[in-house]
């Protein structure tokens, strides 16, 4: 039996952790990444036909013109962690948040934009700002025309340590 194939877009791509754990059943067709170091690990991993280098402020909308079925973003969450200042979506780091999803709402607007979004953080987006940054993330994704909804996993379920991770889900209209 054939299995279909999928697409998917990977934002704040560090090493390629999320294209390491979609399988052969995805095909990447953008990666994006500011950090040197991580680049170079996903390039030592992947190669780099869809790697780009840099500020998310800085990609064209016209990289995102094609057919991908998902966008997974594991943006910045060094301002929403329970760890760092707590500085939410006007931190420097986890403020990239505003041009990535510019980008989205651009490749909607094109008729490019994909039929799931998987945004990941840390569990301390929901409590970030008295839970204003998580209204705000939701906000988006809806006025985009997604459906959205939440997950909060803990990887002590799967590994030996203990680092809850939320994930926003959306999707246009597929079933679940």
């Amino acid at each position: 039996m054939r299995q279909e194939k999928f697409t998917f877009a990977e934002f704040f791509s560090g090493g390629g952790l999320v294209r390491s754990g979609l399988g052969e059943n995805w095909t990447a067709r953008f990666a994006n990444d500011i950090d040197s170091k991580k680049c170079r690990a996903y390039r030592e991993n992947f190669g780099d036909d869809v790697l780009i280098e840099g500020d998310i402020a800085d990609v064209s909308a016209d990289k995102l013109k094609q057919e991908i079925d998902l966008y997974w973003a594991s943006s910045p969450c060094q301002d929403f962690s329970l760890a760092g200042h707590r500085r939410g979506l006007d931190g420097k780091r986890s403020s990239a948040f505003f041009p990535w999803v510019n980008l989205v709402k651009q490749a909607v607007n094109s008729g490019f934009g994909p039929k799931m979004i998987a945004f990941e953080n840390v569990s301390g987006l929901i409590s970030s700002n008295s839970g204003e940054d998580f209204k705000a993330v939701i906000k988006a994704f809806q006025d985009l025309g997604y459906r959205v909804g939440a997950v909060e996993i803990d990887a002590k379920l799967f590994l030996p340590q203990s680092r809850p991770r939320s994930r926003r889900g959306t999707r246009r209209s597929c079933a679940a």
